[in-house]
């Protein structure tokens, strides 16, 4: 079934890759329609996390942004199968960045580092900056279950340098990476939601208590490695803009907590520079303290 599935979704895929951006944004325009006014995708989960983030917004605005959060969401969905059939030219044109230098001067001193990004604007396209810099990149990631489309996803965002490597393998190449001549950078989307059965670390995040990954933060202590995290901002549809902002120059000499917090802290900043453009249809905050069934590691941050 996976295979048919995969099967019958590419031609699909393949013909809208290949059409023109006005076009591609019109079929999302139409997707926006079906998924907020007829199949209410996720709706009440995205009207429930914006009241979290933002108890001072009353009923009207929670609703206007809602709206604007789904349809960015479907922009995302429709540009990252446009991702295919996309020139790097193009992609670069549309996905900037204003200090490239700073990142690829650690290529230049063979020295790995470690860049968080959250779920803010386009975290799809910034395999764009793969042939701006000396790295060879490492994105770390959740393998999809379907395994044609993994294997499609992995194709996708590798074209231009990027090599993906799951979860549970991310330790196992850093050791590996240390050894090679050519040192990488490893990209990990650093503000996913840990199951309830792997919820141990909490910290901050809008005022809530909240569950979070910690494997950024343990990779550069372990390994010494510099910390950044991506801020990506939404210039106008299609078009992105990012900078990379230091955290640490050095993992293994900051206290526990420094890392996870600075970027949780960075993107909430960023987010409510730009609220409309974060991923606010996941359960966020779906697990809290209680649910935990690990022994719970809080953060600084977290009241006692």
């Amino acid at each position: 079934m996976q295979a048919v599935a995969f099967y019958i979704a590419y031609p699909v895929i393949w013909l809208i890759s290949r059409m023109p951006f006005p076009i591609v944004y019109g079929i999302s325009d139409v997707v926006y329609f079906l998924l907020y006014y007829v199949i209410r995708y996720r709706r009440e989960t995205i009207i429930g996390n914006l009241k979290i983030a933002f108890p001072e917004k009353n009923d009207a605005e929670i609703i206007k942004l809602c709206k604007k959060s789904t349809s960015h969401f479907c922009d995302l969905f429709i540009e990252m199968i446009k991702s295919t059939g996309i020139s790097k030219e193009e992609l670069q044109r549309r996905f900037l960045c204003d200090n490239v230098n700073e990142i690829d001067a650690f290529a230049k001193a063979n020295q790995p580092i470690v860049v968080l990004i959250g779920h803010q604007a386009s975290y799809e396209w910034t395999m764009a900056l793969d042939g701006l810099i000396s790295f060879k990149t490492f994105a770390v990631y959740k393998p999809l279950r379907n395994k044609y489309f993994d294997q499609f996803i992995r194709d996708v965002r590798s074209k231009f340098g990027s090599f993906l490597v799951p979860m549970k393998m991310a330790y196992a190449k850093v050791k590996e990476n240390q050894s090679e001549d050519s040192v990488g950078l490893f990209a990990l989307i650093a503000d996913q939601a840990p199951k309830r059965s792997s919820a141990q670390y909490f910290t901050q995040f809008f005022g809530k208590t909240t569950p979070v990954f910690m494997g950024g933060e343990r990779m550069a202590h372990e390994y010494g490695m510099p910390v950044y995290f991506l801020r990506i901002s939404k210039i106008k549809r299609g078009y992105y803009s990012s900078h990379f902002e230091k955290i640490s120059d050095n993992g293994s000499l900051e206290k526990m907590w420094h890392i996870t917090d600075s970027f949780f802290i960075k993107l909430e900043e960023q987010i409510k520079r730009q609220p409309e453009f974060y991923l606010w249809s996941h359960k966020r905050w779906k697990t809290g303290l209680d649910d935990a069934t690990r022994a719970v590691e809080l953060s600084p941050r977290v009241p006692q």
